[in-house]
């Protein structure tokens, strides 16, 4: 079985010619075969196990035929909008069930459309399992995204209630870009032969790595100047009071900054947040690797560790972010002297990390600084003039055509009533 011609016809207007991961796994999914897909960040691994299940789908039927699971809201969203677009050529509907969003709202739209692709976080998915909203029963195909996140000591008993609901012959996916996954696990609990596909896992060449030794004043100042020079980064961070630290610092010194690494925030707010920093009204978008995890961010240009990963596993989803498809890109670690040595002794030789060529001045006077990838020697001289700023507490966004604010002013919250039903959410239902 071959991809669908009306999907092969939309790829080849869009793509010179597949990557090594879809090259590798189009046929065995086409064919029904459970695989694990293990190929480098930003390689098209998403394409690869969409098309070919799509092209699986009896658009005739309307039950949910594929479940495809992430470890994050964004993530599951971002797959969410590419399978729609591709699903649409065919004529494939996708509904999506995460957490953060008004679920009484997806039970409703699952009873209504019985989509033919459900796309979620496993505790949403499960969630409705459980109220009778989500049928697992034709259920042909189950793919794990960022396989060794989902699949990990955590989630066993999540996925073990899972394995139970499925049908006995389903097929599995599994993709990631780092390996780790206990296939024999997979096996026992599921029940399914998975076999692993490498395209490798060497770090994009396009991508230069470099660090700066500073202490956490330091580390404040350099980002605010990157935003104040309108350099966009994605900033990791490894702990939630890290980054919410961090983020109060770049706000009093007025930097175009926002996050998704709370896990409080409602799920609208981590899109806007997500989709501002996409279209480039937000200079600094600070997360956590969870949050962060897959994220497709066309020509992300800067990677920055404001919090140093501790395994090397991280540091390559994180470097991931940037020089996607082949693109330039740059990661930027920052850290004192043990941090850095610690960094380069957990990456080995699989990364030549060089000392930052600028020196990321921490002055609002006119200076020079480089951007982009270092890899250039091109330099722009930028400016930067407390004008640029908008003195309050508000984020102005800093393109010209933008005439509103973003405002991140923290609201006081209302103290939640004692729930006396302690359980599933009443909009759940009652399974039937």
């Amino acid at each position: 079985m071959a991809i669908r011609p009306e999907l092969q016809e939309k790829f080849n207007q869009v793509f010179d010619k597949p990557t090594p991961i879809q090259d590798a796994v189009w046929e065995r999914l086409t064919d029904g075969e459970s695989v694990f897909g293990l190929a480098p960040t930003g390689t098209g691994k998403t394409l690869a196990f969409l098309l070919p299940i799509l092209s699986r789908i009896d658009t005739n039927a309307k039950r949910t035929q594929v479940l495809i699971l992430a470890p994050s809201q964004e993530l599951a969203m971002q797959t969410t909008s590419v399978a729609r677009e591709w699903g649409a050529t065919i004529g494939v509907t996708v509904t999506s069930l995460i957490g953060g969003a008004n679920g009484r709202r997806q039970a409703d739209k699952l009873k209504k459309d019985k989509p033919h692709v459900v796309i979620g976080t496993l505790g949403r998915v499960l969630t409705m399992a459980a109220g009778g909203t989500l049928k697992f029963g034709m259920v042909q195909t189950v793919i794990f995204d960022e396989a060794d996140a989902m699949l990990n000591d955590e989630r066993h008993d999540s996925l073990q209630e899972l394995a139970t609901q499925l049908p006995e012959k389903v097929q599995l996916g599994l993709f990631s870009a780092t390996s780790g996954v206990d296939l024999k696990y997979v096996s026992d609990t599921f029940n399914q032969i998975v076999k692993p596909i490498s395209v490798g896992t060497d770090a994009p060449a396009a991508i230069s790595h470099e660090f700066q030794y500073v202490d956490q004043k330091a580390k404040a100042n350099i980002l605010i100047q990157l935003a104040r020079h309108n350099q966009q980064a994605l900033v990791f961070f490894n702990t939630i009071s890290g980054l919410v630290n961090m983020q109060a610092t770049l706000r009093h010194a007025h930097a175009s900054v926002m996050s998704i690494g709370s896990n409080d925030k409602r799920q609208v707010q981590r899109a806007d947040a997500l989709r501002l920093f996409k279209k480039g009204d937000v200079k600094l978008l600070l997360v956590t690797d969870v949050a962060a995890r897959g994220l497709d961010i066309d020509d992300l240009p800067l990677v920055v560790n404001a919090q140093l990963p501790q395994r090397k596993k991280t540091y390559i989803h994180r470097a991931g972010r940037t020089g996607r498809m082949g693109k330039p890109g740059r990661v930027l670690n920052l850290g004192n002297d043990h941090d850095i040595r610690n960094l380069k002794h957990e990456l080995g030789d699989d990364f030549a990390l060089v000392k930052a060529v600028n020196d990321f001045p921490d002055k609002t006077e006119k200076t020079s600084v480089q951007v982009g990838n270092a890899a250039s020697l091109s330099r722009a001289k930028l400016t930067a003039r407390d004008s640029d700023v908008k003195k309050s507490a508000y984020v102005k966004a800093p393109q010209s055509d933008i005439n509103h604010v973003i405002s991140e002013k923290p609201k006081k919250k209302k103290r939640a009533k004692a729930s006396k039903d302690k359980g599933k959410p009443k909009w759940a239902g009652q399974k039937k």
